[in-house]
């Protein structure tokens, strides 16, 4: 068999993380701070068929499908003949 040839650059193997825990960790903090990016991230979560968490006025959890139905039902407008 043939010898294997070898490379001129080395290859990186991508393990090493480019952002710090530090900036993920306070970029996290400030999309949870911010309710309306919450919740417009929740929409588009169940626009895609995700299961998605709401909570009610009282606090209680309940599932983004029983409260907003069906994502994938087909809305017309239309008249009625």
């Amino acid at each position: 068999m043939g010898r294997k040839k070898s490379r001129a650059t080395v290859k990186s193997k991508g393990s090493m993380n480019s952002v710090s825990k530090n900036i993920k960790r306070m970029t996290r903090q400030e999309n949870k701070a911010d309710t309306m990016r919450v919740m417009l991230n929740k929409l588009d979560a169940w626009k895609k068929g995700k299961r998605v968490i709401v909570h009610d006025d009282e606090g209680n959890r309940k599932n983004a499908s029983e409260v907003w139905g069906n994502p994938n039902k087909k809305f017309t407008i239309g008249r009625k003949i």
